[in-house]
């Protein structure tokens, strides 16, 4: 693996920690001015259409088309990269320095606080629209900002990432498949660094020089935001690619480069806390992915439908049970029959002769449980639920991307959408790709994503426990992908094949 650090220019501008400075203040120079351009919109004196500003709007149009939608793209290539340079994580961080630096509770490390800030967004979604809104957006992004704010002052290390941010989860799951990683050289170094100073975060000395003038002044390192050790890395699911351990190290053992695609994927299996983010993040990409096809909509949502009807609810309470059908009981059933058929596969039925009196009887092996095994299902299906929200992302791009220069032009979006709407000054911008074109595409995509799935079996099969059955679990995974497989190729054959 080359050592990108070790490359002449490349490397010293990835060295240096200005440039991340720099990043981190422009991308929180922009949140800033997201919130101030959404913060007194909603909509248009005198225009009778509710939303007008969803998508002219700065904060609605960056926030829910490029940074929701767009950002997946750097999640395929880069994996948590984005984590380096997020104003929030930054904000979260400097706290730190100045709150009680309070370790994390064990009871909040793992993934169902962020699981239940996803459902909140998505409860939000449901009865605020805050996603048509931007003075809703704004509040949601100002809020985000004083949690973050919050959680540095009270918890060391990036604790609004782990608690709060349901994009970090995300690009977890996806950096298992993205072709860098940042690992130590050798072991044999790490094994005799006595200080650990890549980690450790202790009391420097630091040294400014401009020409015979010196400046010195005791400083603190920058200790890793997620709790991590180089040596004892094994994949990089957690690892934000913050280089602060790569600019405290003092023996230049860091190695950030290319490996395979797919290279974590059968290190280990998926937590139980990680599975349950994952079926909620499955179900959520599902719905939102076959809502272009009515018949199959209706369909997925009739069990809250009718449950709403014979409770007597109205719109709102068909809300209160949309949100965990989509979220947990349509990922469930979507993985059910992947689960039961290799469940079925470890039955084993052989004739043995009765055990004579007093002898004992052997001791059953130890099953996996329910959520071990749908952990170890899950890790396949990566590839093909980052497809889908590829696609998903390639369609709002495709369909909203081009109001970005008048987005840039006029952040209120007010003088953008009567000049396109009322006064007809200006033509509407169209779409970046034609359907003929994307069509094809988003179907090549769905193709390799399945594809991709299926390599990923043979090394996911290096993480099973040695008690279940290979065969059991491809051909479990193998059905799962079928039912997926199947659901967003006849959406995208309804949707974009036949109209």
């Amino acid at each position: 693996m080359r050592n990108v650090l070790d490359m002449p220019l490349v490397g010293r501008v990835l060295r240096s920690a200005w440039l991340w400075r720099g990043l981190r203040l422009l991308c929180l120079a922009v949140l800033v001015w997201m919130i101030a351009a959404g913060w007194h919109h909603r909509g248009i004196p005198g225009v009778a259409v509710p939303d007008p500003l969803m998508y002219t709007n700065l904060a609605t149009h960056l926030f829910w088309v490029w940074w929701i939608m767009g950002v997946v793209f750097v999640a395929l290539l880069f994996g948590r990269l984005w984590c380096a340079v997020c104003p929030l994580g930054w904000v979260n961080g400097l706290a730190t320095r100045l709150g009680l630096q309070r370790p994390l509770p064990a009871w909040l490390n793992n993934f169902i606080p962020v699981t239940l800030a996803l459902l909140g967004v998505q409860l939000a979604v449901y009865f605020l629209a805050i996603h048509r809104f931007p003075d809703l957006t704004a509040r949601l992004l100002a809020l985000m900002l004083m949690l973050a704010l919050a959680c540095g002052l009270v918890f060391r290390g990036h604790a609004f990432c782990r608690l709060l941010c349901p994009a970090g989860a995300v690009f977890g799951l996806y950096a298992r498949l993205a072709p860098w990683q940042l690992r130590v050289g050798s072991l044999d170094i790490c094994a005799s660094c006595a200080d650990q100073a890549c980690v450790s975060g202790g009391r420097v000395w630091r040294r400014l020089a401009l020409g015979p003038a010196l400046l010195y002044w005791h400083g603190r390192r920058k200790d890793c935001p997620v709790d991590l050790v180089p040596a004892q890395m094994t994949d990089s699911a957690a690892c934000t690619l913050c280089l602060h351990c790569v600019h405290n190290c003092g023996n230049d053992n860091l190695i950030l480069g290319r490996r395979p695609w797919l290279g974590d994927l059968g290190r280990t299996r998926l937590s139980a806390s990680e599975t349950l983010f994952f079926l909620v993040l499955l179900g959520l990409l599902t719905v939102n992915f076959t809502k272009v096809y009515p018949d199959l909509r209706h369909l997925l949502w009739a069990a809250p439908e009718q449950a709403a009807i014979l409770l007597g609810w109205q719109s709102s309470g068909f809300y209160l049970l949309a949100a965990p059908w989509a979220a947990l009981l349509l990922p469930l059933l979507l993985m059910l029959p992947g689960y039961l058929v290799w469940r079925l596969s470890d039955l084993r039925m052989s004739v043995q002769p009765p055990p004579a009196v007093g002898d004992t009887l052997p001791e059953p092996q130890a099953d996996p449980g329910f959520w071990n095994r749908l952990g170890h299902l899950a890790l396949p299906l990566v590839p093909l639920v980052l497809t889908v929200h590829i696609i998903l992302a390639a369609v709002k791009i495709n369909t909203k991307g081009s109001l970005l220069p008048l987005v840039l032009h006029d952040p209120s979006g007010v003088k953008s959408y009567l000049a396109m709407n009322v006064v007809h000054s200006l033509p509407t911008p169209g779409l970046l790709m034609s359907l003929d074109l994307l069509k094809w595409l988003i179907a090549a995509l769905l193709v390799a994503g399945t594809a991709v799935s299926i390599l990923s079996i043979r090394p996911c099969l290096a993480a099973l426990p040695a008690a279940v059955s290979r065969r059991g679990f491809a051909a479990g995974v193998l059905t799962t992908l079928a039912l997926l497989a199947g659901l967003y190729g006849t959406t995208i054959l309804r949707w974009l094949f036949i109209r």
